[in-house]
């Protein structure tokens, strides 16, 4: 396994980075409700957002760091049932992706694994959601009775945002990255630093 080099701090451009796709994250859910009546469905948008970040900021927790301000950010403006709880479930598909990353370290670029990792963070998402509809005594009635349907569709939206995160991370990674310090020319630093 090869050993990843990270710096122990995020930088200013990956906390904004995160930040820009955690608000990209909650203004889908806003903006882009589609009354289709099928469980999991802005999972495709929303994976989509989380595999791209959580694959341009190659740090530990950034999946975690991710879900976690989208969560805020959904309390704040978007709102729900789950009342002040609402953040657990943005939390809980970044926290996968962190997970999936540890395992298999092969990066999301991979469309298998971003697919795989879609699918399984979408999936985290309704057990967030059921858990806090029973513990806070909503009626969760719904979801227990077709739990089996609703898994299944989360994890087709989700393997399907995940497989869009992959593609888009793989053709605009390295633009969305910036160029690195190892393709800058010799001459264009000399000429910098005169």
């Amino acid at each position: 396994m090869a050993h990843r080099h990270r710096k122990p701090h995020f930088t200013v451009r990956e906390i904004v980075l995160l930040a820009l796709l955690a608000a990209l994250i909650v203004v889908t859910k806003m903006v882009l409700r589609m009354p289709i009546r099928v469980p999991g469905h802005s999972g495709v948008l929303w994976m989509a957002a989380l595999v791209i970040g959580r694959g341009l900021v190659k740090r530990p927790w950034a999946g975690t760091m991710l879900g976690f301000v989208s969560g805020v950010l959904a309390v704040l403006f978007v709102g729900g049932a789950e009342g002040p709880l609402l953040w657990v479930k943005y939390l809980a598909p970044g926290m996968v992706l962190d997970l999936i990353d540890v395992l298999i370290p092969i990066g999301l670029e991979d469309r298998f694994l971003g697919t795989l990792a879609g699918a399984i963070a979408n999936c985290a998402k309704l057990l967030s959601s059921t858990i806090i509809a029973l513990l806070m005594g909503l009626d969760a009635g719904f979801l227990v009775v077709g739990l089996g349907a609703s898994a299944i569709s989360h994890a087709f939206f989700g393997g399907l945002g995940g497989w869009l995160g992959s593609y888009l991370l793989r053709r605009l990674g390295p633009i969305l990255r910036g160029p690195s310090t190892a393709e800058v020319p010799i001459d264009t630093e000399m000429r910098m630093g005169a």
